[in-house]
């Protein structure tokens, strides 16, 4: 069962319309991670009943974005949010951690 939940791609649409000057890779990248995000939060929704919040999608990218320059992932962080940014590490950036 998809989730009914539109407030992550309402998120998603709001980033977007504050960087209103994203380069055509930029935004292969930002279509990535929205499509990856929406495919998570579905799975993760079967699987454990738990929803993605778009407060656990905002960590999300701040790890992610600090991640592709360190490539190492942060001590203790929130299993399901470190899941999220595995996933888009290794399906935008090609980066096992």
């Amino acid at each position: 069962m998809l989730m009914k939940q539109d407030s992550i791609r309402q998120f998603f649409g709001e980033v977007l319309r504050e960087n209103k000057y994203i380069s055509s890779d930029s935004m292969a990248v930002f279509g990535k991670l929205i499509r990856l995000t929406l495919q998570f939060r579905d799975k993760y929704w079967e699987a454990h009943g738990e929803i993605l919040t778009v407060d656990e999608t905002r960590q999300g990218l701040d790890i992610y974005q600090r991640a592709v320059n360190s490539k190492k992932l942060p001590q203790g962080l929130n299993p399901k949010i470190a899941a999220l940014v595995d996933l888009w590490l290794r399906e935008i950036n090609g980066i096992k951690i």
